[in-house]
């Protein structure tokens, strides 16, 4: 393990994340308002990062990720249930899961179900405070009604899709059920509505395009929340052919 960084747990990662909205209200008028991006890798395993790897026996090789660790902060107690939809609701609300109804496992496609609307995200608090804000990648936070939206939660603009998981080249989905299956294509782009003009571009390289073309495009003199929600390496397993 790396001696350099400090290691915070959970609690104060997320004390962090709302005392950082709290100080950019603060200087609103200022503007000292700092840039944010978050990036959230999906299912990301504890061995799947060089750094753990190598106090444990695997060759995972993660020299970037590695890189950053070691300048940087690392994060080592992040409680939350292993799975999807319960992590996303604490990220952004800053609540153990327990207290948005979301203890129970992930939102499924078809579920009439999202994280209730009385809980204040993120996205929400910073666009009060004057931050352009934005979303790329996986939602999962439930999509049954026009308010569950992302665009309606607070984020100006979303790109990416809405239920657990697509296929990473051409964003098609069935829902297993029992009785009868949910089939379709979840890609979205909030200006426009459903799109189908990146089809066969891999999600993890379509997100950071679209999420480097939003920073671009982005008038530096305001202050800009990004929210970088990756599917990878969540299922399907797929890669581009050159990882073969």
């Amino acid at each position: 393990m790396f001696s350099g960084p400090k290691h915070l747990n959970a609690v104060r990662l997320l004390a962090f994340v709302f005392w950082l909205s709290a100080v950019a209200c603060g200087k609103k008028q200022r503007g000292q308002r700092p840039h944010v991006v978050f990036v959230l890798a999906d299912d990301f395993g504890f061995n799947d990062i060089g750094y753990h790897a190598r106090e444990h026996y695997s060759d995972m090789y993660t020299p970037f990720l590695d890189s950053l660790a070691a300048k940087g902060v690392i994060l080592e107690n992040y409680y939350v249930q292993p799975i999807c939809s319960p992590t996303r609701g604490q990220l952004l609300t800053g609540r153990y899961q327990i207290h948005t109804g979301l203890a129970h496992g992930i939102i499924r496609a078809a579920q009439p179900y999202g994280l209730p609307l009385d809980n204040i995200l993120l996205s929400q608090q910073l666009r009060q405070c004057g931050y352009k804000t934005n979303m790329v990648g996986k939602w999962h936070l439930g999509f049954f009604r026009e308010e569950y939206l992302p665009w309606n939660r607070g984020f100006q603009n979303f790109f990416g899709f809405l239920n657990g998981g697509v296929n990473h080249f051409t964003r098609y989905h069935c829902e297993p059920k029992k009785t009868r299956r949910f089939c379709g294509y979840d890609m979205i782009d909030s200006r426009y509505g459903p799109t189908n003009a990146t089809y066969g571009e891999y999600s993890t390289n379509l997100f950071i395009r679209k999420s480097k073309e939003m920073i671009d495009k982005h008038n530096k003199q305001k202050p800009m929340f990004l929210y970088l929600s990756l599917q990878a390496v969540h299922g399907p397993l797929q890669v581009p052919n050159q990882y073969l």
